[in-house]
């Protein structure tokens, strides 16, 4: 997916946020907006979003002196949803078909993302998770390849939805399954040191991707990594700068994400087979790819 002239002025919302986060000095704050408006004429629009965001995230870190400017939302949202582990666990666990269940937690669990959304209610979002029905929807095909499935490579998004991903792979058989994490801070994307909070460790087998991009540019990837990705007999992979690096991708994948942002409501579309469509909030299970 490519970089559209609509994610340019999402570019200098978030920037302005994360600027606010970084430091509390107007003049700072002043100094990173006028550094994102120059940056922005330079970007490449054949590479994804989550690509682009990357220069823009590194320059706000450099300019405010703060590494991780998202380090204490990461942390709270991790502690809210090992909070709400234990509740659908059970759920999951009673429910008539538990993987099916898993996965829309999992999906739910994507809104806590504060590179697309900045205002959300996390708790209210995982409990009306219920309710809400999947638009795009192709369980059915990931249920018989995930079964058949000796290797699973499960790509991580953001903390706090990193707990309803164990809770998946749980589902999943977690001895075939590896899970991709970011290699260095970038907005609230799970590190290696959140997955191990969070326990993953205990469930999993869990890697870097080598990389602080927002997404899985596998062209920048650590070797450890691209080995996992091309010989994964499935992939999983969470949330929007996923769907953003990947869509394209050839691989055997299936996109869970919540559709937060217009242009990848549009892409999602483009892909989707079949009348459903996806609309702004709506939560999707999207096979792409090819089989290996």
């Amino acid at each position: 997916m490519q970089t559209t002239l609509d994610c340019l002025p999402c570019f200098m919302r978030q920037a302005l946020y994360t600027a606010r986060l970084a430091t509390n000095s107007a003049e700072l704050q002043k100094k990173i907006l006028t550094q994102a408006a120059h940056l922005l004429p330079e970007l490449d629009l054949n590479l994804s979003p989550p690509e682009n965001s990357v220069a823009l995230y590194r320059m706000i870190a450099e300019t405010a002196g703060r590494p991780d400017p998202f380090a204490n939302l990461k942390n709270e949202s991790n502690q809210l949803a090992l909070e709400l582990e234990p509740l659908i666990r059970q759920r999951i666990n009673n429910a008539h078909d538990p993987l099916a269940f898993a996965i829309k937690f999992a999906i739910a669990g994507n809104i806590i993302d504060y590179g697309a959304h900045h205002d959300f209610d996390a708790r209210q979002a995982i409990n009306s998770c219920i309710e809400q029905q999947l638009v795009i929807n192709d369980y059915k095909e990931l249920r018989r390849e995930a079964l058949a499935a000796k290797s699973i490579l499960y790509l991580a998004d953001n903390c706090g939805e990193i707990v309803f991903d164990g809770l998946l792979i749980e589902q999943l058989g977690p001895k075939k399954v590896t899970m991709a994490v970011k290699e260095r801070p970038i907005i609230n994307d799970a590190l290696l040191a959140d997955a191990r909070k969070c326990g993953l460790d205990k469930i999993c087998t869990v890697i870097s991707n080598g990389t602080d991009c927002p997404g899985t540019p596998l062209h920048n990837c650590s070797e450890e990594f691209q080995e996992q990705f091309h010989n994964a007999d499935l992939i999983i992979s969470k949330g929007q700068g996923n769907f953003e690096t990947l869509s394209n991708s050839k691989a055997p994948l299936y996109f869970l994400l919540t559709a937060k942002c217009p242009v990848v409501v549009d892409h999602v579309n483009e892909i989707a087979e079949g009348d459903k469509k996806a609309g702004l909030g709506d939560m999707v299970l999207l096979r792409a790819g090819e089989p290996r």
